[in-house]
Order: C-alpha cells, then sequence, then structure tokens
C-alpha cells in the first residue's frame, strides 16, 4: 500500500475513533506547548472555538473548573517528572452551564531535544461518572441504612437473635445478651447450652423442638420460656417468637427470633390473680371497697368547699353528664341547707367542652339554688365555652357570669356586705332606724 494512502487510512481510522485523539510536544523549560495533531472533534468536545484551542493546548486546562483544577495539574506534573503515563482528567463548564466529565489517556516520549511528546485520546466519560456516583450513592445509602438498622436493634429493648442453618449467630442484640451470651461453641445444642426451658421452668426444651429449629424448618412460632443459667441471679422467663427468613427464591436461609422478657408481668398477673381470688371471697369486703372508691371519686370529682361564712364554691372539673349533673345537685343542695349557705359559685375554669346537655343541667342546678335561697354566681368561664353557649343559644339572662373565681368571692363578700347594711338599717319590727341609732350599728359592726 503507498505510503501516503496508509497515511490517510490511519487519518481516518484516528478521525473516526471515539473521543479525540492528539499529539502535543511541550517546552519543558518554558512550559508551553503545541499540537502536531489534533482530532477535529476537539473544539465540539471541550466546547471551545476550535481556532482559539488549535492555537493554544493549555485552552484545555483553562476550561477545567477550578474544583479539579489543583489535582489535574498535580497528575500532569507527576507524569511529565517520572515520565510515565497518564491518566486523568476533569470536570469542564459548558457554555450552556452544562457539566461534562473529561478523561484522557496518554503516554510520554522525550525527543532528540529535550521536549516532551504526549501521544493520547480525551474521551467525554460523563455517563459513565453519572453511574459510578448514582452506584456509589445507592452504595453509601444502603450502607447508612444497614447502620441504621443495626442501631435500631442494638438500642432496642427486645432480644434479637438471627441464626443461619448453620446455626451460627449473625444477630445477637445487647438486649438478648443481658439475658446470655453469643457462643460458638454450642455443638447444635444452643438451647442447652442457654440454659432454655419450657414453660413449667422444670423441662429443658431440647433443641430439635426449639424455635430457631422450627424456624430454620420454615415455621412461624410463639411460645413462652425460662431461662436459667450463670448469667443470671434467677431465672427469667421469656415470651418468645421465630419466624424464617427467606432469599429470594423462598428458601429458609436463617430464623429470626425475638425475646422479651415477662417475669414481672406474670409476677403481677399471679398477684393479681391472688387478690381476686381473696376478693372474691368476701363479697361484703368487695362491695365495701367498691363503695369507698365511688365515694372517693364523686368527692373528687365534685368537691365543695365553705371558702367563708355562709359562701360555698363548687369547682367542675371535666364533662358533666346526667349521672355526675344529678350528684352534683343532691350533694351541693344538702350541703346549703346543712350550712345555711346563702351565696354559692360555681366555678368552670376547670370546663374545656360544653355542649347542650351540660349547659342544661348547670342552667337547672343553679335555679334549684335560687329556689331554696341562696343567690347564684358562674365563674371561670372560657372563651371557647362562652363561645360555645352563645352559638347553641343558652338564655343566661338571669344568670350572673364573673370572670374568675376571684371576682366571684368579691361579689359574695359585697354580697354580704350589703346584707349587713340592710340588716342595720331596720328595726326589730321592720321599720327604718333613726340615723343615729343605724350609725351605732355600722360602727360596732
Amino acid at each position: 500500500m503507498p505510503e501516503r494512502i496508509e497515511i490517510d487510512m490511519e487519518k481516518r481510522i484516528m478521525e473516526r475513533m471515539p473521543g479525540v485523539v492528539f499529539c502535543s510536544r511541550t517546552d519543558p523549560a518554558t512550559g508551553k506547548g503545541e499540537w502536531l495533531y489534533l482530532g477535529k472533534n476537539a473544539a465540539a468536545l471541550y466546547d471551545i472555538d476550535d481556532a482559539e484551542l488549535r492555537a493554544d493546548p493549555a485552552r484545555i486546562l483553562d476550561a477545567v473548573i477550578a474544583e479539579d483544577r489543583a489535582r489535574l495539574d498535580a497528575q500532569i506534573a507527576e507524569s511529565m517528572s517520572a515520565g510515565k503515563p497518564f491518566v486523568g482528567g476533569g470536570r469542564i463548564r459548558c457554555k450552556n452551564g452544562e457539566i461534562r466529565w473529561l478523561e484522557t489517556h496518554a503516554t510520554i516520549e522525550i525527543d532528540a531535544g529535550g521536549a516532551i511528546l504526549w501521544y493520547g485520546q480525551t474521551l467525554d466519560v460523563t455517563e459513565r461518572k453519572r453511574l459510578e456516583q448514582s452506584l456509589a450513592d445507592a452504595e453509601a445509602t444502603r450502607a447508612r441504612s444497614e447502620s441504621l438498622y443495626r442501631q435500631v436493634i442494638d438500642v432496642l429493648p427486645v432480644g434479637v437473635m438471627v441464626t443461619n442453618q448453620a446455626l451460627e449467630q449473625q444477630i445477637f442484640n445487647p438486649a438478648m445478651q443481658r439475658w446470655t451470651k453469643p457462643v460458638t461453641d454450642h455443638h447444635g445444642d444452643i438451647t442447652g447450652t442457654y440454659g432454655v426451658f419450657m414453660a413449667d421452668g422444670v423441662t429443658p426444651l431440647r433443641m430439635e423442638n426449639s424455635g430457631t429449629r422450627r424456624a430454620l424448618r420454615g415455621e412461624t412460632l410463639e411460645e413462652e420460656v425460662v431461662i436459667k443459667n450463670e448469667l443470671l441471679p434467677e431465672p427469667v422467663r421469656m415470651h418468645v417468637s421465630f419466624s424464617p427468613l427467606l432469599d429470594a427464591a423462598g428458601k429458609v436461609v436463617a430464623s429470626v427470633g425475638t425475646a422479651m422478657d415477662i417475669t414481672l408481668q406474670r409476677k403481677l398477673e399471679m398477684d393479681l390473680r391472688t387478690r381476686n381470688e381473696e376478693l372474691a371471697a368476701s363479697e361484703a369486703a368487695k362491695a365495701t371497697l367498691i363503695d369507698r372508691l365511688r365515694y372517693s371519686i364523686d368527692e373528687l370529682s365534685n368537691p365543695i368547699l365553705e371558702v367563708w361564712d355562709d359562701v360555698l364554691v363548687m369547682p367542675i372539673i371535666g364533662v358533666v353528664d346526667s349521672r355526675r349533673a344529678a350528684d352534683m345537685v343532691q350533694r351541693l343542695l344538702a350541703e346549703v341547707t346543712r350550712t345555711q349557705a346563702d351565696f354559692v359559685i360555681l366555678d368552670l375554669t376547670g370546663v374545656d367542652v360544653v355542649d347542650t346537655k351540660t349547659a342544661d343541667h348547670l342552667m337547672k342546678l343553679m335555679r334549684k339554688i335560687e329556689v331554696i335561697g341562696a343567690r347564684c354566681v358562674l365563674t371561670g368561664i372560657r372563651a371557647a365555652v362562652a363561645e360555645t353557649l352563645v352559638d347553641i343559644g343558652v338564655d343566661l339572662g338571669r344568670i350572673i357570669t364573673l370572670r374568675t373565681l376571684k371576682h366571684g368571692l368579691r361579689e359574695a363578700l359585697r354580697h354580704k356586705k350589703g346584707q349587713r347594711e340592710a340588716d342595720y338599717e331596720l328595726f326589730d319590727d321592720g321599720e327604718p332606724e333613726s340615723g343615729a341609732r343605724a350609725n351605732g350599728r355600722r360602727d360596732r359592726a
């Protein structure tokens, strides 16, 4: 083949290779370079004007973003110093803002004049870098997930044990280690090594009947066992559950076991059972206890306080239903009669919600108090309660409402003061007193 044809053929091959093939010369003294050959696609690859690129090879380095430039310069300097092949690259920012990853593979020769000759190829590896980054991100996410899962398992108060088909304990969290410890020399008898007994606490649990073995055979189960070994000052009763762990093909590869200490729970249940039996043996004692509890609850639910002479306060907390309203009426009317109180304050500070029935109970209670001769006021109505009362159309025209219990007590004292002054203004027969006698009564008061 004639030499010219062979050269043309080689040039056509280089022009059709991926990326850009190049050959350049660098003067080590000045650091300046020149192209001996540069593929026709170079300007498009570097997104630089073709004439500008061919005039100065250093224009390529100027296109590299700052974060990658220092590393690339160090790679070039190392290759030039050692004369070894160069593999490196970096990112360039295209005119449209796109980030493009370029990677160069080159060999170095020193010519007779000491100049450095570069023979190489630059490739666009953006997609490969994106794939590598995606794989790295996925691996990092997986590693974080595995770490998080393991942290969660380690802090669980429930014991977790994962055992493979070879009876190797792949997970044995700290909670499980409080009751026993992972061992490798169990010789296939985990239950015997750990001191696992059946629920009666006497019969040893045989390994072939254990939850681990049954889960490895594909069973899912829950049972109660007792553990007794040298790590425990006293036996521990546990509720355990086991499930098979399957691979993608549905084959059992491990068993997952969880354990929860129910020693205290069983003790409390036994104490409660004993207590119930004792209460059942004495109906009278049970009835008395129930009556005391009901009385205590009623006292706490509807307390009545005598805060001043002939002044009673009933703070109401929570929901007022029909049963509670009946109890409030009965107790409050009895207390008004017993103490001969003439002023009653119903404090609603502790009431968050009022419905139509509750409002009706309160109105009836106040009217019954007034019927037996005592004055009654409402205090502590919250904004939400006031809004509800107005919305449901409760008639408060004859009802005195005050902002707080403090205002209610002030009104009670004002009421009593007015009564005393009225008494001093009357004769024994009901006629008004003379001014001097009335003043004398005021002075004595």
